[in-house]
């Protein structure tokens, strides 16, 4: 059983949740900070709409992770042994939610893009707009979180409260179903591009690999929070998961990236202008939506 403070408050079902938290995105974002530096070195001729989605996901990223460490700063060291500051959700980690939806949306958006431009048929347009809606309710959600617990009740019984909890449970609901279906859709893409070619098909597992290790990350993580909500809707546990959330989406587009040249079965040298088509030129056959971004 956690510790109890004079206010009534279980701190390890609470700020202890949120203190691991904070550890898990620490240790994500170093992996993000490497990755960055590993896409910008290896793949210098990306485009500038690639680079800069990867510069605006990243520096999204970083305020995410001040805001989390800033706000559990205040609790631990500037507010140390306040009983009543403990009893409130303050400003930086309810920010945080926004960025976060801010970063899922983005990223889920550029996969779309991939399947908008893998797919070669009339139908190509359908799944952007059943999709597209989700994504910015994402960020509808997460707006809307914010705000009404910065201005109605920052208590963490308000916050923990039916409104807040249903809301929360909608968005990551809501990004859990966007993060499979775009996985789902990924893989089917891919498998239906095989050619019979050696070469080819084991470059498509490759990339279906890829996909499903990338893509379902932050679903688990998603879906993950939505159960512990659930389960203690009082307490503050499902923010172990949910706020390295926008990290793990970083990482997310960042692998999906850096695995190209694994993808073609190629080391650490430097590849030839990328974009974002799935398939990146595996062969004639599957040579589709490289040259739109």
């Amino acid at each position: 059983m956690g510790s109890v403070d004079a206010a009534g408050t279980n701190l390890g079902t609470t700020w202890g949740s949120t203190l691991a938290a904070v550890f898990v995105s620490l240790v994500l974002y170093g992996i993000s900070i490497l990755q960055t530096f590993i896409y910008y070195e290896r793949y210098p001729k990306d485009t500038v709409i690639l680079k800069s989605l990867v510069a605006f996901v990243f520096v999204l990223d970083t305020l995410h992770t001040f805001l989390i460490s800033v706000g559990v700063w205040q609790y631990f060291v500037l507010h140390f042994g306040d009983d009543i500051f403990l009893l409130y959700t303050h400003a930086p980690l309810l920010i945080s939610i926004v960025v976060t939806s801010a970063i899922s949306s983005a990223v889920q958006s550029f996969f779309i893009y991939r399947i908008w431009s893998l797919t070669r048929n009339r139908f190509k347009w359908v799944f952007p707009v059943v999709l597209i809606p989700f994504v910015v309710a994402q960020l509808v959600l997460g707006t809307f979180y914010t705000v009404t617990a910065m201005t109605v009740d920052t208590r963490v019984t308000a916050v923990s409260g039916p409104l807040l909890t249903r809301v929360a449970n909608g968005l990551n609901g809501v990004a859990t179903a966007v993060d499979v279906t775009i996985t789902v859709a990924l893989c089917t893409l891919l498998t239906m591009g095989r050619t019979g070619f050696d070469d080819t098909d084991r470059m498509i597992l490759r990339l279906i690999f890829i996909s499903v290790n990338t893509g379902l990350s932050s679903a688990v993580f998603a879906f993950l929070s939505v159960i512990l909500l659930v389960i203690y809707p009082n307490d503050l546990i499902f923010t172990a998961l949910y706020y390295p959330l926008g990290t793990v989406y970083c990482n997310t587009l960042l692998a999906s990236l850096n695995a190209r040249s694994y993808a073609r079965g190629g080391g650490d040298t430097p590849e030839a202008p990328q974009h974002t088509g799935l398939v990146w030129r595996a062969a004639d056959s599957s040579d589709r939506g490289m040259d739109d971004l």
